[in-house]
């Protein structure tokens, strides 16, 4: 690969290249997601002569077959004649709003700007509203129509002041320059590197969208294959399957590593006659196994699986048939969780659990080094995203969790949460903690309730023991026993708190993980 050869370049310059497509967006750049601030915050930087930051670009010949399409609207059609040009690899969101606004502004009415002369404001024009004092920003780059607008302003009362302010617009646009940055004699794997470590402003594109297309034949689209995916698999346990999860299953199924690199792998599989549509029904029916075991641990949605690790594994378990039990994978699942195995590990990391799966030794890979501390969740603040949160929350529902108060299953209802004891009780214990508030906020402090529920909790937590609570619960339902089992509650409640909360959390953490020891009850306790 050559150094990158920067080069400023006059916007007229940049929109004729667009023009006659020697600049292009390959398909597997995103949709335009821009909205309509950002499109006049970009104009206003022009026209301030702020940077808008470079555009990073790879020279390519057409006959390097890279490209299942491109991008149009606002761009035009390719011109499939051309023997070489440029693709944009950052820079697609700048360049469409640029190209729209001031060459083809009737493919979106995003892209219908004016400049207002007297407010010296950018406008989305609003049908019917145009005035002579309003420039539309498609004229200042077609020489006829500018003359045209300038005809017009002349007729104006104040044109003496208007008329050197839309010249001035005219100059800025015209002599500003954009910063280009083209990389030419590179193989894919390198652009593919030199991509995964560009940090840049703006909306950067991910390698995931750099892989949708780049390994795919025209006659297969990748997008269109995952979109069938997302949409297969609403409303079940994988609901929200993301693109990169996607793009790495197929890596796993067709035997790769998870290294962005391996892309040019993909690339030449894709090229064989049926393409790659032996790995994609393999993710299938991969995809529905992994569904119905989640479904067996009450998941609702791939976002609670808390580590992605977890979830490649568990897709890499299921698409090579290992010979493990479901609740062998489910000890593991749970366990594993708790443990925080998977925090923060590198992508070499999971491809070398997936290759112990791929040839034959899944227990290896299934192996939890890290002990479950059983005292996890009275330690353990809550914190919304937190792989021991989303733990928590699921380990309640999948031990059927009741609400506290009417014995109502949380299962499909809107769930609030509950304190089991206020910061004011925290304070008021014999405990000697340093922080009542930080405990009030620990996961088993939490309790699961149903709306109604919640509010009445709410409101006699203050003056109610938790004994109170539970014989209002036996009185409506005579079961409350088991519901406040449900989410690891045994009687007595009378002990300090702190040692209240320890408790639950090893009855809770020994449902999933059998030998964890429970806590023991002081036997001078009333039971």
């Amino acid at each position: 690969m050559d150094n990158p050869e920067p080069r400023a370049q006059y916007l007229n310059i940049v929109l004729r290249q667009i023009g006659r497509t020697a600049l292009r967006i390959p398909r597997f750049q995103r949709h335009f997601v821009w909205g309509e601030r950002d499109v006049i915050e970009l104009l206003s930087s022009i026209q301030k002569g702020y940077p808008i930051g470079s555009i990073l670009t790879w020279r390519v010949e057409a006959s390097d077959d890279y490209f299942s399409g491109f991008r149009e609207d606002p761009f035009p059609t390719a011109d499939e004649t051309i023997p070489a040009f440029e693709v944009v690899l950052d820079g697609a969101q700048r360049l469409s709003t640029l190209y729209g606004c001031l060459r083809n502004a009737a493919s979106n009415p995003i892209y219908q700007v004016v400049f207002d002369l007297r407010l010296q404001t950018f406008q989305h024009l609003i049908e019917n509203t145009n005035s002579a004092s309003q420039i539309p920003m498609d004229a200042l780059f077609d020489s006829r129509r500018f003359l045209a607008v300038q005809s017009e302003i002349s007729e104006l009362e104040d044109a003496d002041d208007l008329l050197p302010s839309a010249l001035e617009l005219y100059s800025t646009f015209q002599d500003y320059q954009i910063p280009i940055i083209a990389i030419s004699n590179a193989v894919l794997e390198d652009v593919v590197e030199v991509f995964r470590r560009v940090n840049s402003s703006g909306t950067p594109l991910s390698s995931v969208d750099f892989v949708r297309a780049l390994t795919w034949q025209s006659s297969f689209d990748l997008e269109e294959t995952f979109d069938q995916f997302v949409e297969q698999y609403q409303g079940t346990a994988l609901e929200g399957l993301g693109e990169e999860f996607l793009v790495r299953c197929l890596s796993i199924a067709a035997g790769l590593s998870l290294d962005s690199r391996d892309v040019g792998q993909l690339k030449a599989l894709s090229n064989r006659p049926e393409g790659l549509a032996r790995e994609i029904d393999g993710m299938r029916v991969a995809l529905d196994a992994v569904a119905g075991f989640l479904q067996r641990l009450s998941v609702r949605g791939i976002r609670e699986v808390p580590y992605d690790v977890q979830r490649l594994l568990l897709f890499s378990i299921k698409l090579y048939g290992a010979p493990l039990s479901d609740d062998e994978i489910e000890e593991w699942f749970w366990r594993s969780t708790f443990a925080e195995e998977h925090q923060s590990k590198p992508e070499s990391y999971v491809t070398r659990l997936i290759r112990e799966i791929r040839g034959g030794n899944p227990l290896a890979a299934l192996e939890v080094r890290k002990p479950v501390d059983r005292n996890l969740l009275a330690t353990r603040t809550r914190r919304a995203g937190s792989a021991v949160a989303i733990g928590f929350e699921l380990l309640l529902r999948n031990s059927g969790a009741k609400s506290l108060l009417s014995g109502n299953s949380l299962s499909d209802v809107s769930v609030l949460h509950g304190l089991l004891f206020t910061r004011e009780q925290m304070t008021s214990s014999s405990t000697g903690l340093s922080s009542a508030t930080s405990l009030s906020s620990r996961l088993a402090n939490l309790v699961l309730l149903t709306e109604e529920d919640a509010r009445e909790w709410h409101s006699m937590r203050g003056e109610l023991t938790l004994k109170d609570l539970f014989d209002i619960c036996d009185e409506r339902t005579s079961q409350a026993s088991e519901i406040w089992l449900s989410q690891g509650l045994e009687l007595p409640f009378d002990e300090a708190p702190e040692a209240l909360l320890e408790r639950r959390s090893a009855v809770l953490l020994s449902k999933r993980i059998p030998e964890l020891p429970t806590a023991e009850v002081d036997p001078a306790l009333p039971a």
